[in-house]
């Protein structure tokens, strides 16, 4: 059975960016206290959210289909998807995601702070990337998977980003 999920392929990122490490078990991840203007009603839930949403879609197991419903715009991104899970059959990476903080910049927008896995190591350690609330559900940014599978891909323009 072939891995499902449009991983984006770090390998190449570690190996151009000089990253790597290891990590250790997974914390919590941590909600900066905002005044109410800049957060959602509940921060601890839509932060609890944004952290399955990163889990999930940067899982090596999860189908492409889920994988667009957890994407800010997905349906515009079934190319990106296909120019993900190329890469990573090609690199044979399995991918992981561990938030460590999500910060609300307004109630409909946060960022996150995250590395990426493979094999328990960091690929991408210290990572920033944007979580958006689109139709009542937190999902990743368009332009942070953009920017990981444009970067997976060598600069290469990718369909539907």
């Amino acid at each position: 059975m072939r891995p499902a999920w449009p991983a984006i392929g770090l390998v190449a990122l570690l190996t151009a960016a000089g990253c790597g490490g290891s990590s250790s078990g997974g914390a919590a991840a941590q909600t900066t206290p905002t005044a109410s203007a800049t957060a959602p009603a509940d921060p601890a839930a839509a932060t609890a959210q944004i952290t399955t949403t990163w889990q999930t879609l940067f899982h090596t197991g999860t189908k492409p289909a889920v994988a667009l419903t957890l994407l800010e715009n997905g349906d515009s991104l079934r190319g990106a998807i296909r120019i993900a899970t190329k890469i990573q059959r090609q690199q044979k990476v399995t991918e992981d995601a561990k938030v460590s903080k999500v910060t609300f910049t307004s109630p409909t927008t946060a960022t996150v702070n995250y590395e990426l896995l493979s094999h328990g190591q960091a690929l991408l350690p210290n990572a920033t990337g944007q979580a958006v609330l689109q139709n009542g559900v937190w999902k990743v940014s368009q332009s942070t998977f953009c920017t990981l599978v444009q970067l997976g891909a060598g600069g290469t323009k990718v369909p539907g980003c």
